[in-house]
């Protein structure tokens, strides 16, 4: 039997440009997996609203910035329609419904992260095509009493087409590994 060897694309910098796709955790190439199948990759890329639901903290964030670079697409963050010092915390829901619909005038996929995600949807007559929750392992929500209602009222984690489960502290150690190893990082000592 021969086995082919094939050299690891590398960037201008000598990088392997794999290495974010090797050091993906399993539940994220995955969920990347069950995204394109649904978007119709290779064939079509249809117009999906894809959201990512979790508590404050659980990498949300970091789960839509990475599946936006993956499958090509903006990723929106419900962070950015904050209404400052509003106390419950509001959103400017009208302002995501335009970026919302300027995306699907252009028959596009759109990746939109954040708490509370579902009950923003709702106040804009949304509802996504694929749902992600992100469960983050030994995590308490600094926004307990807002999240509690929340989670009983909408059940993201039962609605979810995909849970991941998220343990940052063993994740940021196999990243930053694996980044030493194929770039230009230091080591640390």
């Amino acid at each position: 039997m021969t086995i082919e060897r094939h050299s690891t694309p590398v960037d201008s910098n000598g990088a392997n440009e794999l290495a974010p796709w090797l050091t993906a955790s399993k539940s994220y190439r995955s969920l990347r997996t069950s995204i394109r199948s649904a978007l119709g990759f290779p064939q079509e890329r249809r117009p999906l609203l894809i959201a990512i639901d979790g508590l404050d903290g659980a990498g949300k964030s970091s789960l839509a910035a990475w599946l936006g670079w993956q499958l090509e697409m903006p990723a929106v963050h419900l962070d950015l329609y904050i209404e400052r010092g509003s106390n419950p915390l509001q959103f400017r829901a009208g302002d995501l419904a335009k970026v919302l619909d300027a995306r699907a005038n252009l028959n596009r996929p759109v990746i939109v992260e954040g708490i509370l995600i579902l009950k923003v949807l709702s106040e804009i007559g949304r509802t996504p095509d694929f749902l992600v929750f992100v469960h983050r392992v030994s995590h308490e929500s600094s926004l307990r009493t807002l999240t509690e209602e929340y989670l009983r009222e909408f059940n993201p984690r039962q609605k979810a087409n995909q849970t991941i489960k998220w343990s940052s502290a063993k994740r940021d150690r196999a990243i930053l590994r694996a980044h030493q190893n194929h770039s230009l990082l230091p080591k640390s000592q």
